[in-house]
């Protein structure tokens, strides 16, 4: 009797280790794969030789992890490929339409009907915006493939900002029945790429003046580590947006006002935030689209 006893509580307990072991093995398994699903670890697993069962698994995981390794080798070096072919597409680009729109002004200078004048200022104008557009691609391609290297210096940003709103007033004036600035005056200096900081703020104003309508208004707010600017714009249809898809490249909330836009304002603006360290971010509130610069200051000055 005392030996079956025993005998019971040894296979109990053996049973119990088991279990243990194998229910430790599965949780290891599944907390790989899901791991891999993330991205975040491609080790392969180790074998314990317990179980041919298990070690079997093992190796087909580990088979998954060596395809899933040589997949994203594969994929970076084509996604690499397509950024430096689009980067030199645009770059071989832009000679040829810049000499193209310097010959096409010479022929205006010399131009003596009204209908050659007429003819010659749509080909300048659809010329300037197919430049435009090719500008865009290569921008977002240097900003996509850290090509691009930023001339760094202390700059003030209201005062940039102040800037902005001035160059671009006669549209914004044209756009909108209520312009609002409520700037505070606050001199606070950053270390930033001007040029690339005027384009991030130019990105968002006519992104503004070109699809808002009725309302715009532009202020700010200071916190202890960072200053936020806001820039807001009534929109028609708010149910035709999606704020989440908004940085998207080629995104188009209403395709037919953009007819001669690539679309990439706004995915411009938020590569070149991330590349100097700042959150740009979208939210719809009512009729309202928002967009929240938040600049981390480091140095309070």
């Amino acid at each position: 009797m005392v030996f079956i006893v025993l005998l019971s509580l040894i296979l109990n307990a053996l049973f119990m280790i088991k279990f243990y072991q194998n229910k430790k093995f599965n949780q290891r398994i599944t907390n790989q794969l899901k791991w891999i699903k993330q991205g975040d670890a491609l080790a392969e697993l180790r074998k314990h030789h317990s179980s041919v069962s298990q070690d079997l698994l093992i190796e087909e995981i580990n088979d998954l992890i060596k395809r899933h390794k040589q997949i994203q080798i594969e994929f970076n070096t084509i996604d690499n490929q397509n950024k430096e072919m689009i980067s030199s597409i645009s770059h071989d680009f832009r000679t040829p339409l810049t000499s193209m729109l310097g010959y096409v002004q010479i022929l205006q200078a010399s131009a003596e009907s009204e209908k050659e004048i007429k003819y010659l200022k749509i080909v300048e104008e659809r010329t300037k915006v197919l430049s435009e557009l090719v500008e865009e691609f290569y921008r977002l391609s240097l900003l996509e493939s850290k090509d691009l290297s930023f001339e760094m210096e202390q700059a003030y940003p209201i005062l940039l900002l102040q800037e902005q709103l001035a160059l671009y007033h006669q549209e914004l004036s044209q756009s909108f029945s209520t312009v609002s600035v409520q700037l505070m005056e606050e001199t606070i200096s950053i270390e930033t790429s001007v040029l690339e900081f005027n384009r991030l703020l130019g990105n968002l104003i006519k992104n503004a003046f070109s699809h808002g309508t009725e309302r715009f208004c532009v202020y700010n707010e200071l916190s202890k580590d960072s200053l936020m600017i806001y820039i807001e714009n009534k929109v028609e249809k708010t149910d035709a947006l999606d704020v989440n898809k908004l940085f998207d490249r080629t995104y188009k909330g209403d395709k037919p006002r953009t007819s001669s836009s690539t679309g990439l304002g706004l995915s411009i603006a938020k590569k070149i935030a991330e590349s100097l360290g700042y959150t740009l971010e979208a939210a719809i509130e009512g009729e309202i689209l928002q967009f929240k610069l938040s600049i981390p200051l480091n140095e309070r000055k």
